[in-house]
């Protein structure tokens, strides 16, 4: 068993998730399907009304996932990677340069018209990752090189690379401006240990270093940082241990995970099939709130009711409570968590405000172009009554006695009738 930190031979893992946004008339479907498949939800730690929502099939979904092969992710770049789970780069900053691997990657696409670009990255240095994320510092100077089949170096820019991978889609950047691709990045770390855990400590240790990016058997500690939750599983009473930990926080999460086999290429396709999901769930809630912001403050008059639509949709079938999103206390924590350092009720709860202006807005619209409709029928009116006295005095004006006489009990005819009425009332 083990109750102190220890390096991992089976390397480091992360998805870095990046937000983006598109709108529903350049979004491009078609051309997504010929860049890589659909992706199936099968895992069991969400509950079937939960995995529907990512299934783009079903008529209660948010959304859905598909896979990238790591040769659609780097045919911007020119690579044609060599044979191997993915393309191998490098990434230069001040610190050194530490290779790392590019592998099969996946886009989360929500109704909202808000995506997701998780980026399936396998280095054996943390400081590979610390220098692509530069955690703390709104510019990176970071140099990037992508390796061909000899192992010869080409370089390559991040934000062109990336920019160039998804323009043909539809989709950009979530926020607008010069600012990093990687700078809203939510990055979902883990790595393998080949010994259970005794107690608690030992997990909180690696997976705090992991989220600060730093390597697991490093000395660190941070009092300042008040986002922390951690969450373990349950202690496992043939092992006697416990097999995994997980450190939540607003820009991160975390898992180490006791493997007495090491196989890091299960635990990267377990953690995407099982994680990944229920992290996805929390940040697409977060970034819609987001969306919607940003649609209000660009608001057509056309696009109210459609705006006015897909915000009561997202509130009523949209979101997910902790308490219906799995049968494992653990997941639901973790999901809990995810929500509580982001903040994301209390955005959701904003939605409702913004629905109600929306509405007044939309019903001062619709009350505006009824009193004109209305002011439009009483001019026709008017001219109409006119008209009509115009033609009852000239036909009274050449008249017979006959005509007179016709009017004249016409009129009396509906006075008496309409006095009768008041009188009934």
């Amino acid at each position: 068993m083990s109750n102190q930190p220890q390096v991992s031979p089976a390397g480091y893992g992360c998805f870095l998730i990046l937000p983006l946004k598109y709108d529903p008339d350049t979004f491009q479907p078609a051309r997504l399907a010929q860049m890589g498949r659909r992706l199936p939800v099968t895992t069991m730690d969400l509950n079937e009304n939960v995995k529907a929502m990512l299934a783009g099939s079903d008529a209660a979904s948010v959304g859905e996932g598909w896979l990238l092969p790591a040769q659609a992710l780097t045919a911007p770049l020119g690579a044609r990677p060599a044979p191997g789970p993915g393309q191998l780069c490098q990434v230069r900053s001040p610190d050194g340069c530490f290779p790392f691997e590019l592998g099969d990657s996946w886009l989360y696409v929500f109704h909202t018209r808000v995506a997701f670009l998780c980026l399936n990255l396998s280095f054996a240095r943390m400081e590979a990752l610390k220098a692509i994320c530069n955690p703390g510092w709104a510019h990176n100077n970071a140099a990037f090189t992508w390796l061909d089949g000899a192992g010869e170096e080409h370089p390559f820019s991040l934000e062109d690379w990336l920019g160039q991978l998804i323009s043909p889609l539809g989709l950009r950047k979530f926020f607008d401006g010069g600012s990093s691709f990687v700078l809203d990045a939510y990055a979902y770390i883990f790595t393998l240990v080949p010994q259970w855990f005794q107690d608690l400590e030992p997990m909180r240790k690696i997976t705090f270093n992991l989220h600060k990016m730093t390597p697991m058997d490093a000395p660190m500690e941070d009092a300042a940082e008040e986002d922390i939750r951690f969450v373990y599983a349950a202690r496992n009473l043939d092992h006697n241990a416990y097999r995994w930990g997980c450190c939540v926080t607003s820009q991160t999460i975390t898992y180490v995970v006791a493997d007495e086999e090491m196989d890091f290429a299960a635990q990267r396709d377990a953690q995407a099939a099982d994680g990944l999901p229920v992290v996805l769930l929390a940040l697409y809630e977060k970034y819609t709130c987001l969306r919607f912001t940003q649609l209000i403050t660009r608001l057509d008059r056309r696009q109210i009711r459609e705006l006015k639509d897909l915000m009561l949709n997202f509130q009523a079938f949209g979101t997910v409570t902790p308490a219906n999103l799995s049968r494992w206390h653990n997941v639901k924590q973790i999901y809990a968590n995810l929500l509580e350092v982001n903040d994301i009720p209390a955005a959701i709860s904003d939605i409702s405000a913004k629905v109600s202006i929306l509405t007044a807005h939309q019903e001062k619209l619709e009350q505006a172009r009824s009193e004109t409709v209305i002011n439009i029928i009483t001019l026709f009116g008017i001219v109409s009554i006119l008209a009509s006295v115009l033609s009852i005095v000239q036909i009274l004006s050449d008249g017979t006695t006959l005509i007179w006489v016709s009017t004249i009990l016409t009129a009396l005819a509906l006075v008496l009738i309409t006095l009768l009425a008041l009188l009934r009332r």
